[in-house]
């Protein structure tokens, strides 16, 4: 194998080596900002926000390191009220060096009443998985080398399934929104290659400490063969229904902070940031997050319906 001049070798060795591992590295994108794009894992998600929400996160991850993690999310959901309905669709663009990944999901939730408080949510999502390795683009002493000649692009369908249960102060969820694991090159049969199947745990509850404070602490746990639990401890507080901000730590790889304001009853913009603590501390300077929310309000029985706080 030539020697590659290209810095996206360094990418490519750190991927490799968590693999090996069986680190806490996940196939899957992570966000510091979560519990805005919850659409993206658990499609029972779908039309809780008791209005048309359209929400955006950019992720650039491991900055200072060429050819690292940039993720793009975008949802968009919106309840059927006189069906107890909630539909949407999600989409993700996640690029690390010479590999690209799309996948475009459709989601449908179904809600049944429990008690005059808590809503069960029952959802479903299908979507296209894209699947792009270019080593073509890779830098190499020898233009013409075999090994680096692959572009492999492939297309694949995928299908999830979620539940999320839910009051006016508390959720919890549980999801698998891809179920198929999928063998990303023909030509080999090892673990490596797959893309595995995940299942998600959320949960959150929010507390009055007084009329212009809430808090809300939060867990997000990721569970995929191959790698140990990945969890997510988030504490945040909501100032006069405007500002949201608060701290994370992702149990043994990375501590974050971020800040969100809500400008108006409808638009919500926030910053994330977080600092590796696993292997590749001093390496990176850090992962960046922006999030854009915005909420159509719909108006139900003559008022206008606000915002959850999750």
């Amino acid at each position: 194998m030539k020697i590659i001049r290209n810095k996206y070798l360094i990418v490519v060795i750190i991927v490799f080596a968590l693999y090996i591992k069986q680190s806490s590295a996940q196939q899957e994108p992570l966000f510091t900002q979560y519990m805005f794009n919850t659409l993206i894992v658990n499609p029972a998600y779908a039309g809780t926000r008791d209005a048309l929400n359209i929400n955006t996160l950019t992720r650039y991850q491991w900055v200072g390191v060429e050819g690292a993690p940039k993720t793009y999310s975008l949802g968009l959901h919106t309840p059927l009220y006189q069906k107890n309905v909630g539909v949407g669709f999600t989409f993700i663009n996640d690029n690390t060096g010479p590999i690209s990944t799309n996948y475009l999901g459709l989601n449908y939730a179904y809600r049944i009443k429990i008690n005059k408080k808590l809503t069960l949510s029952m959802g479903l999502k299908g979507g296209i998985h894209w699947y792009n390795s270019n080593l073509t683009s890779l830098e190499t002493t020898d233009p013409t080398d075999p090994e680096f000649q692959l572009n492999e692009k492939q297309t694949n369908p995928n299908f999830g399934i979620g539940l999320y249960l839910f009051s006016d102060s508390y959720y919890v969820g549980f999801s698998s929104p891809k179920l198929f694991e999928l063998t990303i090159d023909s030509e080999t049969s090892s673990s490596l290659n797959e893309l595995k199947r995940h299942y998600y745990l959320i949960g959150g509850y929010v507390y009055n400490v007084n009329p212009k404070l809430d808090f809300k602490p939060s867990v997000f746990t990721r569970i995929v063969s191959g790698a140990p639990i990945s969890t997510d401890l988030t504490l945040q507080f909501y100032y006069d229904k405007m500002i949201w901000f608060g701290a994370m730590y992702r149990i043994g790889d990375a501590i974050g902070a971020f800040f969100d304001i809500r400008l108006n009853k409808q638009l919500t913009i926030g910053y994330g940031y977080d600092y590796s603590l696993n292997a590749l501390i001093g390496l990176n300077s850090g992962s960046h997050e922006i999030m854009l929310s915005y909420d159509f309000n719909k108006i139900k029985a003559g008022k206008v319906i606000s915002p959850r706080y999750f």
